[in-house]
């Protein structure tokens, strides 16, 4: 049954990447988390300026990328009065994170909400973010990105022709596998994990004995169908609305990683708005991600549940002593690549 799923799934992405590639990019025609239209995402009507914002995800009500844009479009259409307003381009229709980023550089690209992973890669100092096993929970994690810690980072996108609005919540990064579950480190040995070409994730598995795999996000279906990977990770609800409930047979609640999130905007597009502009869309942005903040536990179960009578097997008994003590000295390693201020002012916000 998987299988013939699997099959019927791989059919659909091939005419949804299809129907994406055509000259028009189309953006979301569900404007609201509950799936209602909205002008915020609507095509612009004369008079009013409209930002395009993109990211790699579904239009799916419980995407954790979906929603913080959609609540951010309703809530910068009731601030500006409805004379500044976000087009929502999901699934990739702006590019790749990559490319989204290198666009929003050059100004091609006006808007993005992007996985920090990505982000890392261009402003190092993101990396302390993408430490494996740092935070115990949603609220600890919100916390810091939204306090002292979190802003400070922002200090280092000077110069870098992208503008940081606000840090959101992607809940935890957990494992999907074809095959055998993780449970403990020695799961890891030899197994070939699709991977974000990030420095951090990489040097994470390649320290658990696992064969890191940088893969696009779009042929990472593709790649567990035809072996080129035996597992990915990303959070839940990402999961669960990318079908992956009917390609892989487990899912471990490793929580290895913590998925933050980043609404930027290319300083480009910045520099056209006015400062009321300016303080609307930050303000959007912020009050959009403390209401993701929010939604994300709840969505993560729903989720999760939704998945299990999908019938992937949930492993719950992951030992999480073990892969911390499996890493050893992995943090004071880091500390050259990400900056050893940021990753010691970490672990001291987080207490």
């Amino acid at each position: 049954m998987k299988r013939i799923l699997a099959g019927m799934l791989a059919l659909s992405m091939l005419f949804a990447l299809a129907a994406c590639g055509g000259p028009e990019k189309n953006p979301a025609s569900s404007g609201t988390p509950d799936g209602s239209s909205s002008p915020a995402s609507s095509q612009p009507s004369a008079g009013k300026k409209t930002l395009q914002i993109g990211f790699t995800t579904a239009a799916d009500p419980s995407d954790p990328y979906f929603y913080v844009a959609t609540e951010m479009a309703r809530i910068l259409e009731e601030k500006s009065g409805g004379t500044l307003g976000l087009e929502l381009f999901p699934n990739g229709q702006l590019g790749q994170e990559r490319e989204m980023f290198e666009g929003m550089q050059m100004g091609t690209t006006e808007m993005a909400v992007m996985t920090n992973s990505y982000v890392s890669n261009f402003i190092p100092a993101c990396g302390a973010l993408d430490l494996p096993f740092i935070f115990e929970d949603v609220d600890q994690a919100a916390a810091v990105m939204s306090g002292g810690f979190g802003q400070s980072l922002f200090t280092e996108f000077e110069g870098s022709g992208v503008v940081p609005l606000a840090w959101a919540v992607g809940g935890f990064r957990n494992l999907v596998t074809v095959g055998k579950a993780v449970k403990v480190p020695e799961d890891f040995k030899g197994m070939k994990i699709r991977c974000l070409e990030n420095n951090t994730y990489m040097n994470t598995y390649s320290t658990l004995g696992a064969n890191p795999t940088p893969m696009a996000w779009s042929e990472t279906i593709p790649g567990l169908q035809q072996k080129t990977v035996e597992g990915l990770d990303a959070s839940i609800s990402v999961l669960y609305t990318g079908g992956f409930a009917d390609i892989c047979d487990c899912l471990s609640l490793t929580n290895q990683f913590f998925a933050a999130t980043l609404i930027c905007i290319s300083q480009t597009e910045w520099d056209k708005l006015s400062p009321e502009e300016q303080t609307w869309l930050r303000e959007a942005a912020l009050e959009a991600s403390d209401l993701q903040a929010r939604f994300q536990v709840q969505a993560d179960e729903d989720n999760l549940a939704k998945m299990e009578e999908a019938g992937i097997t949930v492993v719950r008994d992951v030992d999480y002593t073990a892969f911390k003590d499996a890493l050893g000295d992995f943090y004071d390693s880091m500390k050259d690549s990400i900056g050893a201020k940021y990753v010691d002012d970490l672990f001291a916000a987080i207490g």
